[in-house]
């Protein structure tokens, strides 16, 4: 059994810095996260009619960006992954070698995207509901379109393999872990970046992957520590 997955979303809180963005990566691999994610899309294909237009262009990431931070991931030694907006932007991803992705809630019944052969998807679907004839091979999310996600929203969602979070705080990811969900995904902040109310510190990471070993020591009844000392036997 391999242990819970905890992707560190790093959004567009860098603003466009690929330094911060690269601090951002070697915080989220520090903090034991098994991926550093950001977003990826065309800058034609804004709406210039969004509030956050002006930010999106800030913060986006060229092609030399993406390879610059693939780089910084693999020498942090954690995997690098990515939200793709558009199909432009998934054929760069693919074409810089990436063959995992992960498809946002707003995207997640989109028509322009379609897994191929080899690669893994992880996808979020609002409150859970995951379309029936969706591929098995599909990682899903629970995700709850309101930001930040109040409390009494949580539960009424459908829960799904893993949680995508927008809550404040550490309660609602706790929650998810011992309901038995593989995949976690939450936002990560440093000093520099842009914070949003449902954001997550390194430290908070941190706790989130010692809560996510324990749980998963007490289902398995096989210690993480002991499993890793193991497979490198």
């Amino acid at each position: 059994m391999s242990r819970t997955t905890i992707i560190a979303e790093l959004a567009t809180g860098h603003g466009g810095d690929v330094g911060l963005a690269a601090d951002m990566i070697r915080a989220a691999a520090e903090a034991g996260c098994d991926y550093a994610k950001v977003q990826t899309y065309d800058l034609a294909r804004l709406n210039p009619l969004d509030p956050q237009a002006d930010w999106l262009r800030q913060s986006h990431l060229d092609r030399s960006a993406h390879e610059t931070l693939i780089q910084v991931a693999q020498d942090a030694g954690i995997p690098f992954l990515s939200t793709p907006f558009d199909a432009g932007s998934l054929t760069m991803l693919r074409a810089l070698g990436l063959r995992t992705f992960k498809m946002a809630s707003s995207e997640s019944v989109a028509g322009w995207w379609g897994r191929q052969k080899g690669e893994h998807w992880i996808v979020s679907y609002p409150w859970g509901l995951r379309p029936p004839d969706t591929p098995q091979v599909i990682t899903a999310l629970t995700a709850i379109p309101l930001y930040p996600t109040p409390f009494e929203a949580v539960g009424r969602a459908t829960l799904l393999d893993g949680w995508s979070d927008h809550t404040e705080g550490l309660a609602a990811c706790q929650w998810a872990l011992a309901q038995g969900m593989r995949v976690l995904e939450a936002h990560l902040t440093i000093p520099g970046s842009r914070c949003t109310p449902w954001d997550k510190t390194p430290a908070q990471f941190r706790a989130l992957r010692t809560f996510a070993d324990a749980v998963e020591t007490m289902r398995s009844g096989v210690s993480t520590q002991f499993r890793a000392r193991w497979q490198r036997a």
